[in-house]
């Protein structure tokens, strides 16, 4: 058996971490990459995924799987060194892509404001933001797509957030399963996720939640949120939830509304994200053609009061109880919710909601694992130094599968190889160890960084 018989898997980025999510798939001269994202928390180079190390490969085809920044926001970046792969998603992650990508321009301008070298820069003018829209294939799910002969796909509907998708690659009758980000449990907004109908040879997976076997049900952690909002703004203070300005926004904002008409909580001023309120636009756009919970239902009905920069300071919420839902949810620095977060620390009255994961090394960590009057350190400099008096509180919204459901996806694809993705060390290898305990005989991968696996035979 040789080199061209096999199928080989490589990590450029988002392998133990999440973050910079960039897999390549190789068969022959055939090369496929899944995903192009940025690095949450890195700096420099260090936020993009390693494609010095394949610059001299030709890669045919990038597959994007949704529109979070860390599996869409190096694009430009990929466009420069790969200038003639063709590339598909779908078409709300294309209409998503077209305003988010323009605000990843803006955070690359921050991020490398303080790097010696700045010419990463130049593939997020705005020139190039407004091509990128035109030449992406848009692709409905299930539908199958021919990249050559013998290698096509179609993507599953992933459950995560509007567009998000799951690829099933078919090389020479072999499969491949990429699950992007994915999720089993209905939201507000979104249905779960569609799984392959068939047994697949490979399941390259996230891990995100590995460590959990069952996380809370929504339904038991708004009975919390509406507890703690109830109690705050009875005191005649505000909440601040930090969100993620695709998904979280918008499932929250829903899960708001809701708990307002069904008066679980008063009816309070919601405070948005412009950037969020755009992207509530484009949800609205497809509340037909997708898999949607309630079809047909608008966002943009949803009375809000868009957050403004003298808000930071000046705020009606600091005097009328209010909620505000700020970007970004890991409250990274020079971020609305980073910037209200200094504030409302500070007072006692007022409550923060940590509704997500946040990567340690982010304020957002800090803040969920912060304890009442005591001193934290905000920013990486060690600046911002404040107290917290104010409440804060942890709960459990996740878009991203539990173990429990990621075993049952193993269990029903039944394939001969996993690949444990998009997780930390720890994570990984406890999902990982369960997976070899339950299934004795399958494979199980934990890819290192830019190390190239045999992961088929054809």
């Amino acid at each position: 058996m040789t080199d061209t018989d096999k199928i080989f898997f490589t990590a450029l980025g988002g392998g133990d971490e999440i973050g910079a999510n960039s897999f390549l798939i190789s068969y022959k001269d055939f090369n496929l990459i899944l995903d192009s994202g940025l690095h949450p928390r890195k700096k420099g180079k260090e936020i993009f995924p390693n494609y010095e190390d394949i610059k001299d490969l030709t890669i045919q085809n990038l597959i994007i799987t949704h529109a979070h920044n860390d599996h869409i926001g190096a694009l430009p970046y990929f466009l420069n060194k790969f200038p003639y792969a063709n590339i598909y998603t779908t078409k709300p992650t294309a209409s998503v892509a077209e305003v988010t990508l323009v605000n990843t321009a803006g955070l690359m301008e921050r991020e490398f404001q303080f790097e010696w070298d700045t010419s990463y820069l130049k593939y997020y003018k705005e020139e190039i933001l407004n091509i990128i829209p035109l030449i992406i294939k848009q692709i409905d799910y299930n539908s199958k797509v021919n990249l050559k002969e013998e290698v096509k796909f179609e993507f599953t509907d992933a459950g995560h957030l509007l567009g998000s998708a799951g690829v099933l690659l078919n090389i020479e009758n072999r499969s491949i399963y990429f699950t992007g980000d994915i999720n089993f449990r209905q939201q507000k907004l979104i249905k779960p996720a569609v799984l392959p109908r068939h047994k697949v040879d490979v399941l390259i997976t996230e891990c995100t939640n590995g460590m959990q076997e069952k996380l809370p049900s929504y339904d038991s952690e708004e009975v919390r949120l509406k507890k703690f909002i109830n109690e705050i703004t009875g005191n005649g203070g505000s909440v601040l939830i930090p969100v993620f300005a695709l998904g979280k926004a918008q499932e929250m904002l829903k899960r708001l509304s809701d708990m307002m008409t069904k008066n679980k909580i008063p009816h309070l001023p919601i405070y948005y994200s412009t950037l969020a309120n755009a992207l509530n636009r484009v949800y609205d756009d497809f509340n037909y053609t997708v898999r949607r919970v309630e079809k047909g239902l608008k966002l943009s009905e949803i009375p809000i009061r868009l957050l403004r920069r003298n808000d930071v300071t000046r705020g009606a919420f600091y005097k009328h109880p209010s909620i505000i839902l700020a970007t970004s949810g890991m409250v990274i620095e020079d971020t609305y919710s980073y910037r209200l977060a200094k504030h409302f620390l500070r007072r006692k009255d007022f409550g923060i909601a940590m509704t997500g994961y946040c990567d340690p090394e982010t304020p957002g960590y800090k803040i969920k694992n912060s304890h009442r009057y005591e001193r934290i350190i905000l920013d990486r400099l060690g600046s911002e130094i404040v107290d917290v008096n104010c409440r804060v509180e942890n709960f459990t919204f996740s878009s991203h599968a539990q173990s429990e459901d990621l075993i049952k996806m193993v269990e029903k694809l039944d394939p001969e190889k996993v690949i444990l993705v998009h997780g930390d060390k720890p994570t990984i290898d406890r999902i990982g160890q369960e997976i070899l305990e339950r299934f004795p005989g399958k494979k199980v991968l934990a890819p290192e960084k830019l190390r190239k696996y045999e992961i088929l035979e054809v």
